[in-house]
């Protein structure tokens, strides 16, 4: 397996530091971290002059460790060791209290290897310890940060001794982690003595057995939770990378001296303190590239840039905190698109955080409209810059605020000739950008049409009406002076391309892909991409380059909100708007609906674009269409915008009257929450949608909800109700003559059956969903209930069933080139090993299985296999 990189930052929630007093380092005595639910592992030594009971101050940056009360429960003898080091095994416990004196819980816990051995050869281990910055002063508060130390050897006692690595005054109790093993394997103990500069001592896991029974039975070798293996999942080339795309380059940037002097000097004045700064100004006036320009110029001040375009302003639905949180996640190389999915708004804004910690970042959230889409966006690090464009009055944190106005006319003259070339009559130019009322928006439509030699500078200044001597120079009416000096651009198109136009602006999404405006077009696509090349050429829309395919209908065309808004108030005062979104409504519903094909590609190209499509209308169509979205944003996990289809559908189908498609819809929502984990909200959908469709009189759907609190049953444990919920769905798929349903509810059965300890009903179950899908030649039905077969064998001891049916499954999963499934009769493999108590064979399976699940994104499925490691690491810890 490839080497992965440790995100250190990912681990300092799991970290803590060990103090008396206020918790502001002056009482520091050393580091630790979270162990298991409440409690905390440092060394006996850090604890060394507190006393059984007396009060401790634990330093997290989880606000609920952060606050509990603190007292050491349990300590290795305190005598020292040989060589003015501490006795073996030197380790202390810290249970974490809440008011009343109960142990707290509800935070996450990181992996622990309790079976640790001594590694082989120099192997690099990494600690994640609380250190002064400066170590000579009390006032030098701790901060944590990450040591790589090499393994050297083992001394008489038992601890392991590492060289490298600074050795900092304060590190000892810290984690010590096995990169290979994704597990913290021991407890930093001290400096090798004698005033080493280098190197450490450390105390492995396995040494826990003797603190006794109540502590170990408290740990567990597998708590890993997903923040915690997040902090492992990205390759070694993804430390951070930029998420850097305003479709703007500012190589034609000029003039704001002013402007930019005035950020810098906000920056500046709060010597590395952060820095939020808003510009307003309205649309066209150059906000955008106000910023991109500060970017670029002091570009070396920051480690790293960020921009998200909210999108705000189009008419369409703008992007929340959470879509703007799960974009720069995915950007940043700071989570995978499936484990986004997974994470709601407040675990997404945790997960940036954590990502952003420490790092000198400037950040540019374009086209915001309201504070609230910045909720957990703000990072206030040190040396940070944020940048919020905005067309109204946005106030964050009451930091400063910047108002554009339209150019200068030197500046706006400047800009003209960066974009059309020089040697035009200087007095045309004048008059042009005069015309233009110095918006750089139209300034660079009309430069970019020069540079094209499409059209005379004489002919787009006749073309252009003259501005109104009352308006006071800077507050332009938006809608009419935009549209009066482009509608001479508009005029000189041809017909088609005046079409293409149209169609480019009614379109619903930030980028247009060919093959959706090919649709709205009625044409094949290499005729809409020379009308499109027509539209690039007048300087009223753009490639897309930040979305490039090699499938020419997903190459994409984007421009300035502004001009895609003109080209929408042309579609609709040529009643071509409705059409052409009836049209794109129908083009999508072909895709997604029964003749659906597998093009995850296309999906990902156009999942945003049927978003906004799909919630923007009120008719049955665009009901269809969400639906729709919301069932193949399942097959794709892409849950925000299944979620964000189901809702509207549900929504128009409440209006409409229709229970039985309200039924369906909510059944949709339950799904998306029971798959992220939500298992009360996943009941409630499930019930109003079997309501529903019970009041619509839909076998379909009621076998669906049925189906749904079978599975809400079984993962609470409560056998009885998930049998009468499955046996409901039966029922139901059998009187709607769903026999192809019927086969999941078999399956279902089985789990249930294996729940109840019934292993002979549970294998008839699973027989009969094989047999089923055989008759059906559906192959992958057939590798699923070959899995259920595997399981109830060997919940019934026999392990040579198992395997053989295991084995079948991961054949036919790997004739189907399904790795994920292949990877589920894996780790089935890997159960009966354990079982059959081949720990090591068993290890290596599951690790194979959990290699599939990274690479694939399958949150769900490692959620599963910790139980698994769980059973593994107490068969190895008790040997």
């Amino acid at each position: 397996m490839d080497a992965v990189a440790i995100d250190d930052r990912r681990l300092f929630q799991f970290a803590v530091r060990v103090e008396t007093g206020p918790g502001d380092g002056t009482g520091f005595l050393g580091s630790g971290f979270l162990a298991a639910s409440g409690l905390v592992l440092t060394c006996a030594h850090v604890v060394g002059k507190i006393g059984d009971g007396e009060p401790l101050r634990v330093v997290s940056e989880l606000p609920q460790v952060n606050t509990a009360r603190a007292v050491v429960l349990a300590r290795s003898a305190r005598a020292a060791g040989p060589d003015g080091l501490w006795g073996w095994p030197d380790l202390a416990v810290i249970e974490l209290q809440d008011a009343q004196g109960n142990r707290i819980g509800g935070h996450p816990c990181p992996r622990l290897d309790l079976t640790a051995t001594e590694p082989t050869g120099p192997d690099a281990r990494r600690a994640v310890v609380a250190v002064r910055a400066n170590p000579g002063s009390s006032r030098s508060v701790p901060r944590l940060r990450g040591v790589e130390f090499t393994w050297e050897s083992p001394d008489d006692q038992g601890f392991w001794w590492f060289t490298g690595g600074h050795a900092l005054p304060g590190m000892s109790g810290g984690m010590l982690i096995d990169p290979r093993r994704r597990a913290i394997c021991a407890v930093v103990n001290n400096s090798r003595g004698l005033g080493a500069p280098t190197g450490a001592v450390a105390t492995p896991l396995s040494a826990l057995k003797e603190l006794g029974a109540h502590f170990t039975e408290a740990v567990t070798g597998f708590n890993g939770a997903v923040e915690w293996d997040a902090a492992f999942d990205r390759r070694p080339d993804s430390r951070w990378r930029d998420h850097w795309n305003p479709g703007i380059s500012g190589s034609h940037f000029v003039g704001r001296e002013r402007e930019l002097a005035q950020l810098l000097e906000a920056v500046e004045a709060e010597e590395g303190v952060a820095v939020i700064q808003s510009i307003g100004g309205f649309g066209g006036v150059g906000k955008t590239a106000l910023a991109v320009a500060f970017a670029g110029r002091f570009r070396a001040r920051f480690d790293g840039r960020v921009f998200h375009d909210f999108e705000s302003y189009r008419g369409q639905a703008a992007d929340t905190a959470a879509d703007a949180l799960g974009a720069v996640l995915t950007g940043i190389g700071a989570a995978t698109p499936g484990e986004v999915e997974l994470l709601d708004h407040r675990a997404r804004a945790a997960r940036w955080q954590a990502a952003a910690a420490e790092r000198r970042l400037l950040m540019v959230w374009d086209n915001v409209d309201s504070v609230e889409q910045l909720d957990g966006l703000i990072v206030r690090g040190e040396g940070c810059v944020t940048i919020a464009t905005t067309r109204g009055r946005l106030r964050i944190d009451d930091g400063p605020s910047l108002r554009l106005d339209v150019l200068e006319e030197a500046d706006a003259v400047a800009m003209f000739v960066r974009l059309a070339g020089k040697g035009h009559p200087p007095e045309l130019v004048a008059e042009l950008v005069r015309r233009d009322l110095c918006m750089p928006v139209l300034i660079a439509t009309h430069a970019r049409e020069i540079a094209a030699d499409e059209v005379a500078l004489e002919e787009i200044i006749a073309d252009l009406p003259e501005p109104d001597p009352v308006r006071r120079r800077g507050d332009p009416d938006l809608q009419k002076d935009l549209f009066d000096r482009l509608a001479g651009s508009y005029r000189r198109l041809d017909p088609e391309e005046r079409l293409a136009f149209r169609v480019f602006g009614a379109h619903p999404g930030a980028s247009a892909t060919l093959a959706g405006l090919a649709a709205a077009m009625g044409c094949d696509l290499r005729r809409a991409e020379r009308r499109m090349h027509g539209l690039v050429t007048a300087g009223l829309a753009d490639r897309d380059l930040s979305r490039t395919s090699r499938e020419r209908g997903l190459r994409a065309y984007r421009a300035h909100d502004l001009l895609r808004i003109y080209g929408g108030h042309l579609a609709a005062v040529e009643g071509d708007l409705e059409p052409i979104r009836a049209t794109l409504v129908q083009h999508y519903l072909d895709r997604l609906g029964e003749g659906f094909v597998e093009h995850p590609d296309w999906f990902a190209a156009e999942v945003e674009t049927i978003r906004n499509l799909a919630t923007s209308g009120q008719t049955v169509g665009y009901a269809h269409l969400a639906r729709h979205l919301g069932y193949r944003g399942l097959r794709y996990c892409a849950y925000d915008a299944a979620d964000a289809g189901f809702r509207a559908a549900e929504r128009l189908d409440r209006e409409l009257g229709d229970r039985k498609r309200t039924g369906h819809s909510l059944w949709g929502q339950g799904e998306i929450a029971r798959l992220r984990g939500q298992v009360d909200a996943a009941d409630r959908h499930y019930t109003a949608a079997l309501a529903c469709s019970e009041a619509g009189e839909d076998p379909g759907g009621i076998g669906n909800a049925r189906r749904g609190l079978g599975e809400v049953a079984q993962i609470r444990g409560d056998a009885a109700a998930a049998e009468a919920h499955y046996s409901a769905a039966m029922d139901a798929y059998r009187k709607g003559g769903f026999a192809h349903r019927m086969i999941y509810v078999e399956r279902g059965l089985g789990r249930v059956a294996i729940l109840r300890g019934e292993y002979a009903r549970a294998t008839e179950h699973f027989t009969v969903a094989l047999e089923a899908a055989e008759s059906e030649g559906d192959t992958y039905g057939i590798a699923f209930a070959l899995l259920g077969v595997g399981d109830a064998a060997l919940a019934a001891g026999d392990a040579g069933e198992a395997v053989g049916r295991y084995e079948q499954s991961r054949e036919l999963f790997d004739g189907l080139g399904d790795p994920v499934g292949a990877a589920n009769a894996l780790q089935g493999l890997g159960k009966a090993a354990l079982a059959e108590g081949d720990l090591v064979r068993a290890r290596e399976r599951f690790e194979a299985a959990e290699r599939v699940y990274r690479d694939h994104d399958v949150a769900r499925n490692l959620a599963d296999l910790r139980a698994d490691f769980e059973r593994l690491e107490a068969a190895e810890f008790s040997r």
